[in-house]
């Protein structure tokens, strides 16, 4: 059995290609096919040579993270989280004041709260009493519970 280390966000960022869009896409964001440069004779990310593991295998396009671009993409998932909770906070706040829960579901909408120039729309589902919302300003931010 293969026992494998956790590694810290900031370990999982930098030994991940830039370019890296996900498996379940056929293509890297620098158009390179998973396909071409995939080595079948290893399992998973292993056949990859978007991750360090991988180095064995050849892509011209490969290119991991400086630390400083770690850095930045910990602190915009930071800032994303962030963002969501406060929306979240706010949906919830209001769904309670309109009676919005499990048994009770319904839609509603506040004024957003992160970019404050869009509307914060919601629903909450009846059945388990789930938050769903989504901001009308493109990019700002949407959650599913």
């Amino acid at each position: 059995m293969t026992h494998r280390i956790r590694k810290s966000l900031e370990e999982q960022i930098a030994s991940r290609c830039v370019h890296f869009t996900g498996v379940m896409n056929d293509t890297c964001e620098a158009g390179v096919a998973y396909a071409a440069v995939r080595d079948e004779s290893k399992p998973g990310k292993d056949g990859l040579p978007c991750f360090r593991d991988g180095e064995c295998i050849a892509c011209e396009k490969r290119r991991f993270p400086t630390t400083e671009e770690v850095k930045a993409e910990i602190e915009e998932g930071r800032l994303a989280m962030e963002r969501t909770f406060t929306a979240m906070a706010a949906a919830q706040a209001d769904a309670k004041a309109n009676g919005f829960k499990k048994g009770n579901g319904g839609v509603g909408s506040v004024k957003c709260p992160c970019c404050e120039s869009g509307t914060l729309g919601y629903s909450v589902s009846g059945y388990n009493g789930h938050l769903w919302g989504k901001c009308s300003t493109e990019g700002c931010v949407a959650w599913m519970q």
